[in-house]
C-alpha cells in the first residue's frame, strides 16, 4: 500500500486468545511466560512482549482514492512456549484474503461493463521472535516479520518480499499502567527496483487498566520512508474489552489520527 494511506475503516469479528504469554503484574507472584493470566489479559492486545497464543480474525475496509476500495479479511494464529522462566519463543502466521473494487467508470469502449473486481490470497506473513522479562516490571522483545509476495493481485500486495525486524521494550510502571517503546525496520533484502522498501517506524504507547475488563492505550507512530525520503506521524487510540472466565476473548476499537497532511485510519480490532 502507498506510504501516506488514504481513509480506511478496519473491523474484527473476534478475536480469541487461547492462552498468553503474559508476564504477571509485579503485586502478583512470578510464573511461567506462556501461562495465561487473567491479570495481564488486558496489556496482550498491546504488548508485543507478551508473546501470546491466540486466533484472531480481522476485516477492513479502505477507501481509496479515484473510488476505488479494498476489502480484507485477515486470519491469524500466533503460537509460543516457554525456554525458562524468564523467556520465551513465539512464531506467528498471517493469511488475508483481499478484494479490490473500482467503481470509476472507463472511458475504454472496449472495457466490461460495471465496476472492476478483483480478489484473492494477500501477502503472507510469518514472523518469529522472543520475548524476556529482565525484571518483574520490565520485559523485552526481539523478532523478525516476513512479508512474502504472495498476492494474486498486485492492488492488494507489495510485489516484493520485505523483511522487518522488531525490537520492544516494556515497563510496568503500576499494576494499571504500562509504558513500552518499539523500532521497526522495514526492507526489501535484494533489488525490487520501484517496489524498494526501506522504511523505519517507531511506536511508544501508553497502556491504562481503566478497570476489570476494560483497557486503553494512546501510541504515537512516527515513521521515516528512508528510500523516497519523507515522513508520517500519527497517534493511534485504542480501546479493548475482555471478556470470558478468564478473560481469553478480546474486542477492540481503535483510530489512528494523522498529525501530518494524509488519511485518516480507523480501526476495530
Amino acid at each position: 500500500m502507498p506510504f501516506t494511506s488514504p481513509t480506511r475503516l478496519a473491523m474484527a469479528i473476534a478475536a480469541l486468545s487461547i492462552t498468553g504469554l503474559a508476564g504477571p503484574a509485579r503485586a502478583a507472584p512470578e510464573s511461567a511466560l506462556s501461562e495465561h493470566s487473567a491479570e495481564r489479559a488486558w496489556l496482550q492486545n498491546y504488548d508485543p512482549t507478551l508473546l501470546s497464543r491466540r486466533f484472531l480474525t480481522e476485516f477492513s475496509y479502505q477507501d481509496l482514492d479515484d473510488g476505488q476500495s479494498l476489502l480484507k479479511l485477515e486470519t491469524t494464529l500466533r503460537w509460543a512456549w516457554t525456554l525458562r522462566e524468564d523467556l520465551a519463543f513465539g512464531v506467528h502466521m498471517m493469511i488475508p484474503l483481499a478484494s479490490w473494487h473500482d467503481d470509476e467508470v472507463s472511458n475504454d469502449p472496449t472495457a466490461p461493463e460495471g465496476p472492476e473486481v478483483e480478489s484473492g490470497i494477500g501477502d503472507i506473513e510469518l514472523r518469529a521472535g522472543i520475548s524476556s522479562r529482565i525484571s518483574p516490571a520490565l520485559r523485552c522483545g526481539f523478532g523478525l516479520n516476513s512479508t512474502f509476495d504472495s498476492a494474486a493481485d498486485p492492488h492488494f500486495g507489495g510485489d516484493a518480499i520485505v523483511l522487518r525486524p522488531i525490537a520492544a521494550i516494556s515497563w510496568d510502571a503500576t499494576d494499571q499502567l504500562n509504558l513500552g517503546a518499539r523500532v521497526e525496520y522495514s526492507f526489501t533484502p535484494w533489488d525490487e527496483g520501484d517496489d524498494d522498501v526501506s522504511a523505519l517506524e517507531l511506536k511508544f504507547p501508553v497502556t491504562l487498566k481503566l478497570c476489570d475488563r476494560w483497557s486503553g492505550s494512546l501510541t504515537y507512530k512516527p515513521r521515516w520512508n528512508l528510500r523516497a525520503g519523507d515522513d508520517r506521524h500519527r497517534i493511534a487510540i485504542s480501546l479493548s474489552h475482555a471478556f470470558g472466565s478468564e478473560h481469553q476473548y478480546s474486542l477492540s476499537f481503535a483510530t489512528e489520527v494523522p498529525l501530518t497532511s494524509e488519511g485518516l485510519d480507523y480501526k476495530f480490532v
